[in-house]
């Protein structure tokens, strides 16, 4: 990441933060202490918040996959500036692994979240395979993060910001970081079935997100 995209990015998530600390009661809790070096985040869709309050979770340089939800033409400007992944079109995803590869080569790291639909917190909807390719690429470090907010705090809300209706959360945000996980035998099936390879390391992924969810609210606390 340049000095520019570097500074860019700090006051995005500077931010982010005084937001949070003004609006939200969030609590974060880390199964291990994260290893250095370049990492692949990955968390389920929650609310319209996530990507957000993911990044301010993390220290490292970090590249943040930024879908259709992010189409609001000044906060895809600055983003984008701030060295951040575009795939809101066919185009710009085509071209998302071979970015997160270059990035994660530099020694950053990538965040990625399922797009589409927001999960219930009850169940997780498909993942997309976007991390597992990030994965069999670069052989960096996939750390899951479950996300939830109990639903008394989830509202539907009308953002004249950016042009439509949008699930938000309000007062409680728990995030809950897992291990890193690596896939040794799917590096190996990779090599004569890589589509196989991307499936089974993203159905891990996605019940390790659920897992995690799921210790928030019967081993942590579930207000």
């Amino acid at each position: 990441m340049n000095k520019r995209a570097r500074f860019l990015h700090q006051v995005y998530r500077k931010a982010v933060k005084i937001f949070l600390s003004i609006r939200f009661d969030f609590q974060t809790w880390f199964y291990c202490p994260l290893p250095k070096g370049p990492k692949i985040f990955v968390s389920n869709h929650f609310s319209s918040s996530d990507a957000h309050f993911v990044t301010t979770i993390m220290k490292d340089d970090i590249h943040m996959v930024i879908g259709p939800g992010f189409n609001v033409p000044l906060l895809k400007t600055y983003l984008t500036l701030a060295d951040q992944i575009p795939a809101n079109n066919k185009e710009n995803r085509s071209k998302v692994v071979q970015k997160a590869k270059e990035y994660i080569n530099q020694g950053d790291s990538i965040y990625i979240f399922p797009e589409g639909m927001l999960n219930t917190g009850n169940s997780l909807l498909e993942f997309k395979k976007g991390a597992a390719r990030i994965y069999l690429e670069t052989k960096a470090p996939i750390i899951p993060i479950g996300l939830i907010a109990p639903m008394r705090r989830v509202k539907k809300k009308d953002s004249s910001f950016v042009g439509h209706e949008m699930t938000v959360v309000s007062k409680n945000y728990y995030a809950n970081v897992g291990a890193p996980m690596t896939f040794e035998e799917e590096i190996e099936i990779a090599k004569y079935d890589r589509a196989k390879a991307e499936e089974l390391i993203t159905e891990k992924i996605k019940k390790e997100v659920e897992f995690l969810i799921n210790d928030i609210k019967t081993n942590r606390f579930w207000s």
